[in-house]
């Protein structure tokens, strides 16, 4: 192979796996795929068996810590510390939610947290 054939990332994943013996350490290795999973909406197939399977997006994954984090301000804010302490903590969240646009669906994706509307933002987060 020289250095300028084009190499299949996946297809060299799946070698390295399949290498290691990892493909035979899965629960359905060997077993054919149920006949539903061709019909109908193939995507909402896919969906229900990766969320059966316990996998979560990434950006789920961000929408959880951004709902706790935020949550964690509106709390502090209302025992009374100033909004004013929470500059870097809405820094770090906006930073968060860049993150989360850049990976959600386009209908998913929301606006930055402002220090002025920290408890409306998090309602809409809720």
């Amino acid at each position: 192979m020289s250095k300028f054939d084009h190499v299949n990332w996946m297809d060299q994943v799946y070698k390295d796996y399949e290498k290691n013996n990892d493909v035979k350490a899965n629960a359905g290795f060997g077993k054919p795929l149920p006949k539903k999973m061709f019909s109908g909406d193939v995507h909402d197939n896919f969906v229900n068996t990766a969320r059966n399977a316990g996998y979560l997006p990434e950006w789920i994954k961000l929408q959880k810590e951004i709902r706790t984090e935020l949550g964690e301000v509106v709390t502090a804010m209302n025992v009374g510390q100033p909004a004013e302490e929470f500059k870097r903590e809405i820094r770090d969240i906006n930073k968060k939610i860049k993150k989360y646009n850049k990976a959600c669906p386009p209908s998913m994706q929301r606006m930055m947290i402002e220090l002025d509307d920290v408890k409306g933002q998090h309602e809409i987060w809720a």
